[in-house]
């Protein structure tokens, strides 16, 4: 899968997956970093942007309530630089009037949300893509039951909305191991490495089916102790429509273990 950097081909932004890493991606002029900024340059801007982050965990599925949303500091443990920053997106009522339109014709069910905002695995990439608050933003949460399979058709359900240049971002990361972290700056570790071979392997396949049973993968529970920062790959990957085969706009490696990559799913075919 060959890396590409230019996501400027349409009159609108494709669905995109996106990593966010540690949040100190945030502060720290790592290759990702620099990344995401080049990449929010570059963009055509949306109409609005939906993005389903991991660590949004609930029962049933959610979305943020209209209005302004907080910024969610949701660790510890680090510099009180990173808790200033503050991200005050709003969430207009005609964006969420559109993705509950969307969702509710796709079959789905899909309650608002006012106690939320935005948590780090949201923040933390937009306010590099968009740091300006010039797009309105809505949050979707992530159900503890989802798999690869019913997070891929909540992206087909919005597929709709993407075509009319809504932006559809899923955050999180290919792998994601915090227990084997190494300094930042370390060589990439091999199983890090071979798991993300195989989920190429499996974008270029553009079939859900391929991952279908994830622990079937090279080293998946090394990558992935638990699967929520997995999953969002395929809200992306179902919004661009059916067989779209993903194209690989950077790769890096945070902390030796964290990949850093990132895709687009160009919408070519039909939803």
């Amino acid at each position: 899968m060959t890396a590409q950097t230019d996501t400027s081909n349409t009159s609108h932004p494709a669905p995109m997956f996106l990593a966010h890493g540690s949040p100190m991606l945030a502060l720290t002029p790592i290759a990702a970093h620099h990344f995401l900024k080049d990449l929010g340059a570059s963009l055509p801007e949306p109409k609005g942007i939906v993005i389903l982050s991991p660590h949004w965990e609930t029962s049933d599925l959610r979305i943020t309530a209209a209005g302004p949303l907080k910024t969610i500091h949701d660790f510890g443990g680090f510099p009180r630089e990173l808790f200033q920053i503050q991200y005050p997106a709003e969430a207009s009522r005609d964006l969420v009037n559109a993705v509950k339109s969307a969702a509710l014709a796709g079959g789905l069910s899909l309650q608002e949300d006012r106690n939320w905002g935005l948590d780090h695995g949201a923040w933390v990439p937009l306010s590099l893509l968009f740091p300006k608050l010039n797009v309105p933003v809505v949050e979707l949460s992530l159900p503890y039951d989802s798999t690869p399979a019913s997070v891929h058709e909540l992206g087909r359900s919005l597929a709709p909305l993407a075509e009319q240049g809504i932006l559809i971002l899923g955050s999180g990361s290919t792998t994601h191991n915090l227990r084997e972290i190494l300094p930042e700056g370390s060589e990439a570790a091999g199983w890090a490495k071979a798991f993300d071979a195989w989920v190429d392997e499996g974008l270029e396949k553009a079939d859900i089916g391929f991952f279908a049973d994830p622990s079937a993968a090279p080293n998946f529970r090394r990558a992935h102790p638990t699967a929520e920062h997995f999953l969002p790959l395929f809200f992306a990957m179902g919004a661009a429509g059916k067989n779209v085969p993903a194209e690989l706009l950077h790769r890096s490696y945070s902390h030796g273990t964290l990949s850093m990559s990132y895709f687009s799913f160009p919408q070519t075919a039909a939803a």
